[in-house]
């Protein structure tokens, strides 16, 4: 999803114990058939987002999306500060809650999740609560939370399947730390992961943040408990499973930088090697080959998605004017799905100019934009390339 830069501001640190460490996690093989079969298509069912007309479908800033098992949806406008729920279809239901300091309103959401078929939570650090809204867009009822953390990103709020609150209150230089909470909104423990990485920087594109193929570790709360890790190097992770860790790993390929495509990343990288302000340790250079994973999350339906790098194709671009290098090579949003037990289900490619925001069960929910540059959510249908259902 689209999200606004990284901010680390912390306004209040919390001494917890931290959770305990798991031992080595034992290694599954994922080098099999895919169980989803040779290929996956996407199946439109509907659009939202128009350039003009009633605020439920003129978009302001997309911060949050969520999708039931049902197929509908929340979105979190965050210019309108509003969020909406619409069918599954697209079609607008009708609000939930409002912008306020009242029971069921909110400033600022930085968190949105649904916990079950129906119930909304929504992570509110303007008025330091946690509010859980019905299918009715009632308020169910609120909790303070444990803590005054404004860090922002997409990776900063989870609600795991037993009901358990996920915030992040802290990010060093290569470490991220959560809080996590009972229902209740008591604290629990922390959640410590690496996140090391390389220099580098990143550019927005169609299909979402695109960094200057760097390794680094990730690591980021997961619906199914505990953190999610995983190395860019590696196309695998790391996950809880059943209060237990376990590391899946599928065998890859690199992929290469096609030569038009490595040299425009070699001029954006001189550009920014040449500001007066980089360190000599700062300086970008772009590798031949490409990591094998830039991202990964994992659903609320026991699927671990893994943002695999892709071979480029060359896009038409309009002239910006700028005296400024221009990429024209582009990625399509490619992730290779695996169930959290180790199972290798399939790849799944998005059209072009489309970021995945959400999934739910065969729903799948991207980030676009239409003809006039406005703002679109796009909803698809997973099926087999036979158009059969995935199944498991």
């Amino acid at each position: 999803m689209r999200m606004p830069a990284a901010c680390l501001t912390i306004l209040m640190a919390i001494a917890l114990s931290p959770a305990p460490a798991a031992a080595q996690s034992p290694v599954v093989r994922a080098d099999g058939a895919a169980a989803w079969g040779a290929g996956v298509r996407l199946v439109p069912v509907g659009s939202l987002g128009t350039i003009d007309g009633p605020p439920e479908y003129a978009l302001g800033s997309v911060r949050r999306l969520v999708g039931s098992p049902k197929g509908d949806f929340y979105i979190f406008d965050g210019q309108a500060i509003q969020i909406r729920h619409y069918g599954a279809d697209g079609k607008f239901i009708g609000n939930v809650g409002r912008k306020g300091s009242g029971p069921g309103e909110y400033q600022q959401l930085l968190g949105l999740s649904l916990l079950g078929d129906s119930l909304l939570v929504a992570w509110d650090p303007g008025n330091r609560r946690i509010t859980y809204f019905g299918a009715d867009g009632k308020v169910r009822r609120s909790v303070s939370a444990a803590t005054a953390s404004t860090v922002f990103g997409p990776d900063v709020f989870e609600v795991d399947l037993s009901g358990r609150v996920v915030i992040q209150y802290g990010l060093g230089k290569d470490t991220v730390a959560y809080v996590r909470m009972r229902p209740d909104g008591t604290p629990l423990d922390t959640l410590r992961g690496s996140t090391a990485l390389g220099p580098g920087f990143v550019l927005g594109m169609p299909e979402g943040s695109r960094y200057t193929f760097m390794k680094s570790l990730l690591a980021k709360p997961s619906p199914l408990g505990g953190l999610l890790r995983a190395s860019t190097s590696v196309l695998g992770f790391t996950a809880e499973v059943g209060g237990k860790e376990l590391t899946v790993v599928r065998q890859s390929r690199p992929i290469e930088l096609g030569k038009e495509e490595r040299a425009e990343w070699e001029k954006v990288a001189e550009t920014f090697n040449g500001r007066p302000n980089v360190k000599p340790e700062e300086r970008v250079s772009i590798p031949r080959t490409k990591p094998a994973i830039r991202d990964l999350f994992a659903d609320r339906d026991g699927r671990v998605w893994l943002d695999a790098y892709a071979p480029a194709e060359q896009r038409p671009t309009t002239a910006t004017g700028k005296a400024r290098p221009k990429i024209t090579w582009f990625e399509r949003a490619t992730f290779e799905v695996f169930a959290v037990t180790g199972k290798y289900l399939g790849r799944v490619v998005f059209p072009p100019k489309h970021e995945l925001i959400a999934v739910r069960g065969d729903r799948v929910w991207t980030y676009t934009s239409g003809p006039d540059d406005e703002i679109q959510i796009g909803i698809f249908k997973m099926v087999r390339a036979s158009g059969a259902p995935l199944g498991n």
